[in-house]
């Protein structure tokens, strides 16, 4: 049964708060502010990953958070209901890479890529797809799947992992941002597994900085 991966954005104000969601695996980012997740201070910078239920409330002024899930591609979009939330879908993309049968184990991944100013990368592929989101600076992707240019702060784009990738960002700023990956159970731990077009390591590499490593199995729907 194929999976999905989801990516979402919420703003929370200070006394804000959401109604619990449904549980499935996501990870979270605190992009701005301070929010509690399930009772949990998260500040900004801080990465966690909740399988549970999920309540969002807002401790500073102004808070957003980064959501990735990995759910089944019909499943109904888990927006934030609550006072004080602003929740939106930003994109979701089917997994198409990996053969994710039910009862399997899977690597569920967040982490931080900083390329250098002016890095043009050499052709590359990775062992799993993700949705990126954009942090600081700007970049350019070129695939077969989906082209995207002039990608902000803020802003998602997809990748699907088999198919050979050129990137580029700025000659005057670094570029800055974050992976949501589904990964072979075996990388979980690893450090970055970029790879070139032959299959090996990739020189090429920005910074790498991992946040979140889950083990996560693959649910059917039950019928």
């Amino acid at each position: 049964m194929p999976s999905s991966i989801h990516f979402y954005q919420d703003q929370v104000l200070a006394g804000g708060a959401s109604e619990p969601i449904k549980g499935c695996d996501r990870i979270l980012f605190c992009r701005f502010g301070e929010v509690r997740v399930n009772g949990e201070v998260l500040l900004a910078g801080d990465a966690r990953y909740v399988g549970d239920k999920l309540t969002v409330e807002g401790i500073s002024d102004w808070s957003q958070i980064w959501r990735w899930e990995v759910d089944l591609p019909n499943s109904e979009k888990t927006l934030l209901p609550g006072m004080g939330v602003l929740s939106q879908h930003r994109m979701s993309r089917v997994i198409t890479m990996l053969a994710m049968e039910d009862g399997t184990e899977w690597c569920f991944r967040l982490d931080q890529i900083t390329a250098p100013k002016g890095r043009v990368s050499d052709p590359h592929k990775h062992p799993g797809p993700g949705i990126r989101c954009m942090v600081e600076g700007t970049f350019n992707v070129q695939q077969d799947v989906e082209n995207a240019r002039n990608i902000l702060p803020g802003e998602p784009w997809w990748e699907c992992g088999e198919q050979l990738v050129i990137a580029w960002g700025s000659k005057t700023m670094h570029a800055k941002f974050l992976r949501g990956l589904v990964l072979p159970a075996d990388k979980f731990g690893a450090p970055e597994t970029i790879q070139n077009a032959k299959g090996q390591p990739n020189k090429k590499r920005g910074h790498f900085r991992l946040l979140v490593d889950q083990l996560i199995t693959a649910k059917g729907d039950g019928t």
